[in-house]
């Protein structure tokens, strides 16, 4: 069947976060339409009723909802898989919250964003716990090295077989490398669009998401509602300690010159030496899922984002035909 384009855009949105059984709450799909045509909220609510009454699709609700979950046609069950998985998530940022202060004095680092599927609230029992991470330019592996370092001391980094409720540091940038547009795997590409706008913020005491998102404008052109959706209270909820701030002063001052970047490049080997050697092939041949860059980590090696694409197309195709 032929749905007009704001139903066409519902439908589209549905399709992708069914992927990862999430239903959604109006304010939520308003926010998060990907490709719709201009709409105020009123008409948009209209045309989840089926409103105005009329021929053809413009009767026909474009999916169906629950307890003010919004969600594809048959699809009901997951409104109770998102309900355990927020709770499940809560738990799970009160682990990275306590990580976090665990690693806010190491020097040179300036944010930690929690990301995946534990910062959108999505997260399983079995989930670990992923850190999106900012450091000062020049400083990066000496950041990642510290960070790694503490949290295996803490037993909070992931080891082997020990995923769950621990936490993953797959992903690091420098504050002159905020634009992640480069390592997109389309133009279009819907899976990271949606990732960089799903992150909890809860160490980043100079404001560096506001810049970091809006250094990645290019999400503006598929999600020109984006900027509708609320904020949680979480973020910045974690501060600088005034103790923290001295040590890392005192430290970012000896290391802030030659000394600190002979560190850095001997951080960086040791690191690069110690990585699987699938990691370092897949980085030598460019792939975008890993990175070993002076300003940016990325040790994403099995890359979800076109396994995901070809799944939200195919689940199109069902409707949109």
């Amino acid at each position: 069947m032929s749905f007009n384009p704001l139903k066409q855009s519902i439908l589209r949105t549905l399709a992708y976060f069914d992927l990862a059984d999430f239903p959604l709450t109006k304010e939520e799909l308003f926010a998060f339409l990907w490709l719709p045509p201009w709409v105020d909220y009123d008409d948009f609510s209209m045309s989840l009723r089926g409103d105005p009454p009329g021929r053809g699709d413009e009767a026909i609700p474009p999916c169906s909802e629950k307890f003010g979950y919004f969600f594809l046609p048959n699809r009901q069950d997951i409104v109770e898989s998102r309900r355990r998985r927020l709770l499940i998530s809560e738990v799970k940022m009160k682990i990275a919250e306590r990580a976090i202060k665990k690693i806010r004095a190491i020097p040179f680092l300036k944010a930690v964003f929690v990301c995946n599927s534990v910062g959108s609230y999505q997260a399983a029992e079995e989930s670990d716990i992923d850190f999106f991470i900012v450091a000062a330019p020049g400083r990066i592996w000496l950041v990642r090295f510290f960070t790694n370092l503490i949290l295996r001391l803490c037993g909070l980094r992931t080891y082997g077989e020990k995923i769950k409720n621990r936490i993953c540091l797959s992903f690091f940038v420098d504050t002159k490398n905020l634009n992640l547009s480069p390592f997109r795997i389309a133009d279009d590409d819907i899976h990271f669009a949606y990732w960089l706008h799903q992150m909890a913020p809860l160490y980043d005491p100079e404001s560096l998401y506001e810049k970091f998102i809006n250094v990645n404008n290019w999400t503006e052109k598929y999600l020109p509602n984006i900027n509708s959706l609320p904020h949680a209270d979480y973020l910045k909820k974690i501060q600088d300690s005034r103790l923290g701030n001295l040590w890392k002063e005192v430290w970012e001052k000896m290391w802030g010159g030659a000394y600190g970047d002979l560190l850095e490049k001997q951080a960086r080997a040791w690191q690069v030496m110690k990585m699987k050697l699938s990691l370092k092939e897949k980085a030598e041949k460019g792939d975008n899922g890993v990175v070993l860059g002076d300003g940016v980590i990325k040790l994403h090696e099995n890359d979800a984002r076109s396994n995901f694409r070809v799944r939200w197309t195919t689940a199109l195709h069902n409707f949109l035909i």
